[in-house]
């Protein structure tokens, strides 16, 4: 008998590769500790947090341009909206255009500046909360291919008749809406009295504008042929300038890029990244043109180019999230009445003459900032980070982001699939607002895009069953001619 030991294959150690996102996990959270650990031992300034904040923000952006299909996916995005809205007086100061990017002057007209411990806490949620949604859309990314438009060109015709029927309507009601705010104040009346502002419109007209949105978005899912896709955005749009020009915005544009992203998805040809630059600048010409137009408001920098005040003005979304780690505990007993409330945005006017303690985050920091200028329609938006906060801390920050990651890298998977596209792009507006906007507004928006599409389905139904009745008849009546 052999006393040889039996031999078992050796791993080979240089084929177990260790995943390159979790190179870049471990990158990020080492650099986030040192400095850390600098500011807390006094030796990195609060300014030079700021500057290692958009450097580590702006290089997340741009590894997830590479890493995440140059821009074909929902996470580059929403970092791009994280980066303005709560980090764009960070980077206005890195431009030379603020002086102090961390002073809380929103609906004040003298700022008050912060402690450097809330300063510290609100850049480490900020970079948390980036790396937080970054990592789960990076671990195991696989690109997803164009979806298949087979079996869905029936529904064009139905679509297109109804966009064309609807759109009359929204063009009234944009109208009226228009002409009401006018005359009562400006922009402001969507906030003070939008319950007055919508009966100003004839209930049939407003059920009827309702449809160009949804059908909008399932036409430029489901059509293949560009020109066709050119015109009816624009026909959209158009019917629309006339309500931008009463300053609204946010929606149109967080549409914009809902759209671009949707483009992209179903192209199979390479990502520019000039084009997402073009139309970045576009932006923020329009949005400075449109701020312009608003009654009484104040911006930091009246030229329709100045990219640096604009900046500035997106990002002053930041001091949300400052009050919320200065107080969290003025805000914390409302959490679920603020959670509970905000499945209801797409559905109640939440103006403030309905205002009470709990109904939205973002009033009762407005509340507590300036409360005779909130009870004139003026208030600010929320924060997702600092709603966050007020929910359980750091830690609530970095549990939420990571919910977020998982949310954005799910939408990533179904957009391979056409029909569920449809919903991934009803809720991707909200899903980018997030960072000035409220922690479940997504979820009311996908109950809104139920709500909507159950008609059109109907309708399709009826279609189906008319058509062919119309048809026969037509061609009965050539045969009698012939």
């Amino acid at each position: 008998m052999s006393s040889a030991a039996p031999a078992y294959p050796l791993s080979a150690y240089g084929a177990l590769r260790i995943p390159a996102a979790a190179f870049e996990l471990f990158a990020y959270l080492a650099a986030v500790a040192i400095a850390t650990l600098c500011f807390l031992a006094g030796w990195l300034p609060v300014n030079g947090a700021v500057v290692l904040t958009v450097v580590l923000l702006a290089s997340l952006i741009v590894m997830s341009w590479i890493n995440l299909g140059q821009g074909r996916h929902p996470c580059f995005l929403f970092l791009c909206m994280l980066m303005l809205f709560q980090g764009g007086r960070l980077i206005a100061y890195c431009l030379g255009g603020v002086t102090d990017p961390l002073a809380v002057g929103l609906m004040l007209q003298v700022p008050f500046a912060v402690t450097r411990n809330v300063s510290g806490v609100v850049l480490l949620c900020l970079t948390l909360s980036a790396i937080g949604v970054y990592t789960p859309c990076r671990w195991n990314y696989r690109l997803v291919p164009p979806p298949s438009d087979i079996g869905v060109s029936r529904y064009l015709p139905y679509l297109y008749l109804v966009f064309v029927a609807s759109l009359p309507f929204l063009l009234y009601k944009n109208y009226l809406y228009f002409r009401y705010v006018q005359a009562h104040g400006g922009y402001v009346v969507f906030f003070s009295d939008y319950g007055s502002l919508a009966a100003s419109v004839p209930f049939v007209v407003r059920i009827m504008a309702l449809l160009p949105l949804p059908v909008l978005l399932l036409i430029f899912v489901f059509e293949s042929r560009k020109k066709l896709l050119y015109a009816i955005v624009t026909l959209y749009f158009v019917s629309s300038v006339v309500l931008l020009l009463t300053g609204t915005r946010m929606a149109s544009f967080s549409l914009i890029l809902t759209l671009w992203y949707v483009a992209w998805i179903k192209s199979a040809k390479p990502a520019r990244f000039w084009r997402l630059a073009v139309l970045a600048a576009a932006l923020v010409i329009v949005a400075n043109l449109i701020a312009l137009a608003r009654f009484g408001e104040e911006i930091e920098g009246r030229a329709a180019a100045d990219a640096v005040g604009f900046i500035a003005t997106q990002g002053i979304s930041l001091g949300v999230t400052e009050v919320a780690v200065m107080h969290p505990e003025k805000f914390r007993p409302y959490v679920f009445s603020y959670l509970l409330h905000e499945l209801q945005l797409e559905f109640v006017a939440s103006d403030v003459s309905s205002y009470f303690r709990g109904r939205q985050f973002g009033y009762d920091v407005s509340v507590f900032l300036n409360l005779p200028l909130f009870s004139t329609g003026i208030a600010t938006a929320g924060s997702y980070v600092g709603e966050a906060y007020v929910i359980c801390g750091t830690l609530g920050v970095v549990v939420i982001s990571l919910l977020l990651g998982g949310g954005l890298r799910f939408l990533y998977t179904c957009s391979s699939n056409l029909k569920a596209l449809v919903v991934v792009a009803f809720v991707m507006p909200q899903v980018l607002l997030l960072s000035r906007g409220l922690l479940m507004g997504w979820a009311s928006s996908l109950l809104r895009a139920f709500v909507l599409l159950l008609p059109i389905v109907l309708g399709w139904s009826l279609y189906q069953f008319m058509a062919p009745v119309f048809r026969a008849q037509h061609e009965t009546d050539e045969s009698s001619l012939a």
